[in-house]
């Protein structure tokens, strides 16, 4: 990562994740037993108090992986299985079966780092080069309304990151229309 990660990382790949527009799939232990679930961006992170996640995958559309975790919960009904183990290979066993394609964390994580580090590369050149003086125009028209509204303005780093962030969801999404 760049001298400008600060932390920043896992918002980036959240943002990339966002941008892909994936579900997820995941194997859930919990105090009661294990589970499987789907969801789509606007519910992958609820976690009940005491949940982990023991395995989780990506795929394209949320029917997708909504119908490899029925298949998957059908085959461990069957098998009358509480293994975390047992779940996650359900879940692949479904997804070979549907013809779904699944990404592991670790894929999704290098193939958002790639696009972190091509937009880190391209803003390092830009200030380089001085090419950044539109963006620098567009953070001092933030100040200036923020400020004429009477709310709080962000600092510069703190914009700037959020402005990368939202250049990584646009370029994720438009990978993900190729």
């Amino acid at each position: 990562m760049s001298k400008r990660d600060g932390g920043g990382r896992a918002r980036l790949i959240a943002a990339y994740r966002e941008g892909s527009a994936v579900a997820a799939i995941a194997v859930i232990c919990s105090p009661a037993g294990i589970r499987l679930a789907a969801a789509g961006q606007g519910e992958a992170g609820a976690l009940a108090a005491g949940e982990t996640i023991h395995a989780r995958w990506w795929c394209r559309r949320v029917v997708d992986a909504e119908r490899v975790v029925a298949a998957a919960a059908a085959r461990l009904r069957r098998c009358d299985s509480s293994s975390a183990t047992l779940a996650a290979a359900s879940i692949g066993s479904a997804a070979t079966k549907l013809h779904v394609a699944l990404q592991s964390e670790q894929e999704l994580i290098d193939e958002a780092l790639i696009v972190i580090e091509r937009i880190d590369g391209e803003v390092d050149r830009m200030q380089r080069s001085g090419e950044l003086k539109s963006v620098n125009k567009s953070y001092r028209t933030y100040r200036i309304e923020t400020t004429a509204r009477g709310e709080r303005v962000q600092r510069y780093q703190d914009w700037m990151a959020e402005y990368r962030a939202n250049l990584i969801r646009k370029l994720a999404a438009a990978l993900r229309s190729l």
